[in-house]
């Protein structure tokens, strides 16, 4: 059992991360709408959900959404950074403790 807390515990982070994302989507949307009617231009004919999501991390590197300044936008950087960086100490921390056994 002990062995899965690992597995458990980074599966909460990216459950956090999810739904950090997904809030920060809705509040975008309301707030630059001309913007997010962008993102979700999808000529492939897929769900405008999952087009507006994909082109919006692209926006978050290079786009709109990179030169605006937003507290909930840096609030999730920072986040999200901080979460990948502890999710791969969990993963290094387990791999070294299943080496040294």
């Amino acid at each position: 059992m002990v062995s899965f807390l690992p597995l458990i515990f980074i599966s909460v982070l990216l459950f956090i991360q999810i739904m950090m994302f997904k809030n920060l989507c809705v509040y975008l949307s309301e707030k630059y709408p001309e913007e997010w009617k962008k993102l979700e231009n999808n000529r492939m004919g897929g769900s405008a959900w999952s087009a507006a999501t994909a082109n919006f991390n692209e926006s978050l590197k290079s786009g709109f959404f990179s030169t605006i300044n937003d507290a909930k936008i840096d609030q999730f950087a920072k986040f999200k950074s901080f979460n990948l960086a502890l999710m791969g100490v969990v993963i290094f921390a387990q791999l070294l403790l299943a080496f040294l056994q």
